[in-house]
């Protein structure tokens, strides 16, 4: 368990570009069933939230041997309950920057992974994910709506992958970013939906305030004329 915890704290934040850290790892050495607990990745600098993405346990199905290959094989990931934090600066949110940061790792993994193999015959560090749950996910929404920022709490769609990594000397970076690519996706689609019904909703408001001040005033302005049109009668007769 203590392997895999070293491992995941040390190369994750050269992935994500902000700390990873977790509490601790159970694996069984019979089954090859493994439990991380408490997994929290920080967010990018400048974000008011302190984390991009946190869940109390993800599940996995190892195969223990591969531990000490140059490809890690999991048969299964399960992750339940995770909560995501969502902010945007400027046009663009924090799991864009954290996407990004992973991107550009990737890009890295690339052109060293192909200096080293062309010199010395040795290849990166790889993942193969066979199949990949996540369920259930919280996002907390720190937006801007009409100039004001509003805090939302959305649950995004189950998202389910399979048959990740293993093609064309695909490191660790590429299959983490397939995932978090992912999940921005989902997240932003949701996000997007739920500021533009928020939107329309305060428009609406609006229209509903002017008319209703359009009909009070109009309203005043009747009983003035009414009123007029009385005196005038009155001075007639």
């Amino acid at each position: 368990g203590s392997l895999v915890q070293r491992g995941v704290e040390s190369y994750g934040p050269q992935i994500t570009g902000t700390s990873v850290e977790l509490s601790d790892v159970d694996i069984s050495l019979l089954s090859g069933y493994a439990k991380i607990n408490n997994l929290v990745i920080a967010n990018p600098p400048g974000f008011k939230s302190p984390s991009a993405f946190k869940v109390a346990q993800v599940s996995l199905k190892l195969e223990l041997q591969s531990l000490f290959s140059d490809q890690i094989h999991i048969e299964q990931i399960v992750i339940n309950g995770a909560e995501l934090s969502y902010e945007q600066i400027n046009r663009h949110s924090n799991l864009d920057v954290l996407r990004k940061n992973i991107e550009q790792h990737t890009a890295t993994d690339k052109i060293t992974d192909g200096a080293s193999s062309s010199t010395s015959g040795n290849s990166k560090l790889q993942m193969v994910i066979d199949d990949l749950s996540i369920n259930g996910t919280k996002v907390n929404v720190l937006v801007a709506v009409l100039g004001t920022q509003e805090q939302l709490t959305l649950t995004i769609p189950d998202i389910h992958l399979r048959d990740l990594g293993g093609k064309d000397n695909e490191s660790i970076s590429a299959v983490v970013h397939q995932v978090v690519e992912q999940i921005t996706k989902a997240a932003s689609k949701e996000v997007l939906k739920a500021v533009a019904q928020r939107e329309l909703k305060k428009l609406k408001l609006s229209e509903q305030e002017i008319k209703a001040t359009i009909d009070k005033e109009k309203d005043k302005l009747l009983k003035k004329l009414n009123d007029k049109l009385s005196d005038k009668l009155k001075d007639l007769f």
